[in-house]
């Protein structure tokens, strides 16, 4: 293709030097344009500060303005930009001033360079990233996911203002605010990518546990499970249940989560949890155990455990053996803690090992063979002793209950 050759701008230049209010829409903006195409930003900026100064009625030249101070001012690096941060914001605030959201402007670049800018900063100034979504408008954002030259989805730009938005409400503690923008991302017909619709549930649910909403709140956590990174639904459940007055829930899930992770230096804090319950309820000899348990434990993981003495009879046992002792001592008397049911199982798939337990008011209860709390051979008509632990049903979407910790007791032989 043949090289465009500059475009002479003498003309231009000496027009300009004596009346820059005689140009009209299209001089102006060919003018501010051809300075910036041939690299004369400065001037491109100069002339275009001139016309919004004297060039009433003048709009054309707009964006290629914006688009020059964009080239100076905020497509640079991050240690450029930080190194003149106010007036790095100041060009951003000026963009978003002049130029509409619209094809050949500036402004959706300009932002998304201050959004990313602000999201490299630790902490993250959420009011600042706040501010700066507020200059988009929403409903012209596409919502078509960016695909790079390797062929890699990624999120759109509407995917990536809600998911933002609602961070940015919750952050900044109007919970009613991210409510009402996760309910609208709801809405969208976005194709959502990664974790972020997840994330949006979460911020929202949080939200409801701190407007007091708390039976929306476990079900939109029960439907989460685990699929937050880095965050632990049962923490989540435990500390709601425990601050609603639902001890029992709160330990249940305590324990489950205690038979399930087995032992694991790692679960240190889900063991202070433990010893803390076992404390509640006055049991001397099951405190002391767990007590020596969370020392031991502390000990070989070269944790200070200086405020803490453990009995004299546990002294010579290491963590793992003590676990196994407070692991019996749990199941033994369970109905110390939390609540036990009797129930018989009605149906049982040894293949897929899990079943049914049947409730005389309500549908059957499921359960798994591995949520039994010793390695038992599992039979139709055997009366069972279980505990109830909400949880969801992902192929019918709604909160559900199953059996968990359960063990046998006898062959109803009647049945």
């Amino acid at each position: 293709m043949e090289k465009r050759e500059p475009k002479d701008l003498t003309n231009y230049e000496r027009r300009f030097e004596e009346d820059p209010s005689s140009f009209n829409d299209f001089q102006a903006m060919d003018y501010v344009r051809e300075l910036k195409n041939q690299g004369r930003t400065d001037e491109a900026i100069e002339v275009g500060k001139t016309f919004l100064q004297v060039g009433e009625g003048l709009t054309g030249y707009i964006n290629q303005y914006c688009y020059a101070l964009y080239n100076k001012f905020i497509n640079v690096d991050e240690e450029q930009m930080k190194a003149k941060e106010d007036l790095f914001f100041g060009i951003v605030e000026e963009i978003a001033s002049l130029c509409k959201q619209e094809k050949y402007s500036p402004l959706e670049a300009t932002i998304n360079k201050a959004i990313k800018y602000v999201m490299n900063q630790t902490p993250v100034n959420y009011k600042k990233l706040s501010d700066l979504l507020d200059h988009l408008d929403v409903q012209t954002l596409s919502i078509d996911p960016f695909v790079n030259n390797a062929g890699k989805e990624y999120e759109s730009k509407k995917e990536k203002w809600y998911r933002l938005k609602v961070r940015c409400a919750f952050e900044l503690g109007d919970y009613k605010q991210c409510i009402e923008y996760a309910n609208m991302a709801f809405t969208q017909p976005i194709k959502w990518h990664y974790n972020n619709l997840n994330w949006v549930k979460y911020y929202r649910a949080s939200s409801l546990v701190k407007l007091e909403r708390y039976e929306e709140a476990e079900n939109e956590f029960l439907s989460l499970g685990n699929r937050i990174p880095n965050v632990d639904a049962f923490e989540v459940l435990f500390d709601l249940y425990m601050n609603t007055g639902k001890e029992k829930e709160a330990y249940t899930n305590l324990i489950y989560k205690f038979f399930t992770s087995g032992y694991d230096k790692k679960q240190l804090p889900l063991y202070e949890k433990i010893l803390t319950m076992v404390k509640q309820k006055q049991n001397s000899e099951v405190t002391a155990l767990a007590n020596a348990f969370v020392f031991k434990l502390k000990e070989e993981s070269q944790i200070d455990t200086t405020d803490n003495e453990i009995a004299e009879e546990y002294k010579d046992f290491d963590s793992s053996t003590l676990y196994d002792r407070l692991y019996n001592q749990l199941m033994e008397h369970l109905d110390v803690y939390i609540e036990r049911f009797e129930g018989k199982v009605v149906y049982y798939n040894n293949d897929k090992q899990f079943g049914s337990i049947y409730q005389e008011d309500d549908d059957n209860l499921f359960f798994r063979q591995s949520d039994y709390i010793y390695d038992e051979v599992v039979e139709k008509r055997d009366v069972v002793e279980y505990s109830i632990m909400k949880t969801f049903d992902v192929k019918k979407q709604r909160p559900t209950t199953k059996a968990i910790l359960l063990k046998t007791l006898y062959e109803d032989i009647n049945y």
